[in-house]
């Protein structure tokens, strides 16, 4: 695959962070990070509203982003990045496909949504077509664990989707994500592999998005429901995985891929 397009984001920098707004409707300056966020009530208990004030005051101007992933620790990541990216935000959150249809009904209604392909209810990308279809100008900026080149090409394929990021792709290249969908772009896929990656290691695309998976601490039983195979594949897939990478458990699998490849 040809080598993606470079990213240059400087945490904090507050003269992008200014061109970021001025192509989302100019809003005002807000804090770097929502350290003082104010719950909004909500109805759904799995989707919650924050406000990022401006100097301990609500924002003058919201600008709404929804951000669905049934982590709670990664939707805390993804809002610090979008608070970092566009200042003074309202921030809606959703934690399984049936609240993410709901969210993207809210009033007022998200202008960015940041989406979790592999949530639970998303039931393997179909929930994202409905999203697209019933809100086809909310952009959408779409974070996966799976990253099979059949997955990529169909969900960049979608005309509302600007980017598809790798869940372990670096901050700069999610906040480059955010950036390019509210100018109205297209984000190529940039699959960064670390650079120390060994040479002698060759998986399969199927066998990647079991490595990914197993990262994320999933179990046999959840990686084949996540993926739509059996289990025993999945044990199947595991086995190749110890081999090329050269361990004999899980968790060397899981910290060789994270610090080693």
């Amino acid at each position: 695959m040809a080598a993606g397009p470079a990213y240059s984001h400087t945490p904090r920098n507050t003269s992008r962070r200014s061109e970021a707004r001025a192509n989302s409707h100019a809003l005002p300056y807000g804090r770097t990070h929502c350290e003082d966020r104010t719950k909004a009530k909500s109805e759904d208990p799995k989707v919650t509203a924050d406000l990022c004030p401006l100097h301990d005051e609500p924002c003058a101007q919201e600008f709404t982003v929804l951000i669905a992933d049934d982590h709670a620790l990664v939707r805390d990541g993804m809002r610090s990045l979008v608070c970092e990216v566009l200042g003074c935000v309202r921030i809606l959150e959703a934690g399984d496909g049936d609240a993410l249809m709901r969210a993207a009904r809210a009033t007022p209604p998200a202008q960015l949504a940041l989406v979790d392909l592999n949530m639970p209810g998303m039931e393997r990308g179909f929930r994202l077509a409905e999203l697209a279809h019933s809100h086809p100008d909310l952009p959408l900026v779409v974070i996966s664990a799976l990253t099979s080149p059949d997955v990529v090409r169909r969900t960049l394929d979608i005309p509302s989707v600007h980017a598809f990021v790798p869940k372990s792709a670096p901050s700069e290249q999610i906040c480059s994500a955010i950036e390019v969908a509210l100018r109205g772009g297209k984000l190529p896929f940039a699959h960064r592999a670390p650079e120390s990656r060994r040479p002698d290691v060759a998986l399969t695309p199927r066998m990647e998005e079991v490595r990914q998976l197993l990262r994320q601490g999933m179990s046999n039983k959840l990686i084949a429901r996540t993926l739509g195979i059996s289990e025993g594949t999945v044990k199947n897939h595991m086995s190749e995985i110890f081999k090329a990478l050269q361990v004999t458990n899980r968790t060397q699998a899981a910290q060789l891929d994270a610090d080693s490849l």
